[in-house]
């Protein structure tokens, strides 16, 4: 069996989160969504993965790179504003008429469920589950119906984008169409088309709201950029080339620890080089796109960067000693007070994180405060006693 996984969207739903993580490796019970559908994939006896990639694409080919597994894994990367439609075509050759077309924003907890799908003779099997609105619709004799229209109430199910494909039809129907969504709709009134029910769960990160819905189960921490994950430039010099970018691995280390106890992160950064000048947008993101990703591959999962760009003298309140950021990370990932805090290395930072009204501890031996520890090790037991168990 060979398996195809559309990983190349820009995920514009699920910002901010997509800003720095490509779909494919939003963490799902603390690793990425397509670590579960590898795993899954090798217990179903897949011996080929194609991960057809855009955003961010070396984001997920470094992390393809670290993985343990049997099975032959490739990423072909394309334009990050190409179709589902455009990649797959640009990947034929390598594809072939044969294989299971999956999409990267959904994880099926049951491995038998994808066993059904692969081992269903049909030219077109598609996994579904019954919605009152729906793309796609059974007769009597349990044919299946796509739409490529909205979903409506005439189709009382969804596929949830594991598709066996077992005819040259797909290839050439999608050649003509240029669509996916047309192309199934096709296939669908032209072929024996069928579907497995599925009653398991589904893990989606299709948008934020659902994404955060289902990840209740863990905590996140909230942590300063510079003096926490990498080294702090000397006082109004701001990181602005690679060659000053130095991973604090002393800090990773202990990050990776409170991830295995169920906590991913946040991170919220005063980065008022934007406003002086001396650091490009471009810069910015890339250098975050870089440490977001080396902190995925060394098991510390963050989910998003908050940035306030705003110069020192804007009177913005996103600007750390001022709680912006922090509230606006609390709100957008529905986190209670009680159940975070923030990590800083300045006494701003725990003036921010009081004025958010949550707690906070300061890595810093310079810093004459309670709540201050010489080293970040040193705070996991009062890390733990501030913030709710995590069941």
């Amino acid at each position: 069996m060979k398996a195809v996984i559309l990983a190349g969207g820009r995920g514009e739903r699920i910002r901010p989160i997509s800003d720095t993580i490509p779909k494919a490796l939003v963490p799902i019970s603390g690793k990425p969504i397509l670590a579960h559908q590898i795993e899954q994939l090798e217990r179903v006896g897949a011996r080929e993965v194609l991960i057809l990639t855009g955003h961010l694409a070396k984001s997920i080919a470094s992390y393809c790179e670290k993985l343990q597994t049997t099975m032959k894994i490739s990423c072909i990367e394309s334009n990050p504003n190409a179709t589902p439609a455009q990649r797959i075509l640009k990947s034929q050759a390598e594809i072939g008429d044969e294989f299971l077309l999956i999409y990267c924003d959904n994880f099926i907890s049951s491995d038998s469920d994808i066993e059904s799908v692969v081992k269903n003779n049909s030219e077109v099997t598609f996994l579904i589950q019954t919605r009152d609105i729906g793309n796609i619709k059974l007769n009597s004799n349990c044919q299946a119906f796509y739409t490529s229209d909205k979903r409506n109430s005439e189709y009382k199910a969804v596929e949830l984008g594991n598709i066996s494909i077992k005819t040259k039809k797909f290839m050439e129907t999608l050649k003509k169409t240029k669509d996916l969504p047309k192309t199934l709709e096709k296939l669908s009134n032209e072929l024996l088309c069928t579907a497995i029910i599925s009653t398991s769960f589904v893990h989606s990160i299709s948008n934020l709201k659902t994404y955060v819905s289902n990840s209740q189960r863990r905590g996140i921490l909230i942590l300063d950029r510079d003096g926490i994950l990498v080294e702090k430039m000397p006082h109004q010099r701001y990181l602005s080339n690679l060659k000053d970018y130095k991973p604090i691995y002393e800090n990773w280390e202990i990050l990776k620890d409170l991830s295995n106890l169920g906590f991913d992160f946040l991170v919220a950064t005063n980065q008022p080089g934007i406003a002086t000048g001396e650091v490009s947008e471009e810069f910015l993101n890339e250098i975050h796109i870089r440490l977001v990703s080396e902190l995925l591959n060394f098991g510390v999962n963050v989910l998003a960067v908050y940035i306030c760009k705003h110069h020192w003298n804007e009177n913005c309140n996103c600007r750390k000693p001022k709680p912006g950021m922090l509230i606006e990370a609390m709100e957008q990932f529905e986190i209670s007070a009680s159940s975070t805090l923030y990590i800083g290395d300045e006494q701003k930072d725990s003036l921010a994180a009081l004025s958010a009204g949550i707690d906070y501890v300061i890595i810093n031996r310079n810093v004459h405060d309670e709540f201050a520890f010489d080293t970040l090790q040193q705070a996991i037991p009062i890390i733990q006693s501030k913030v709710n168990k995590i069941d």
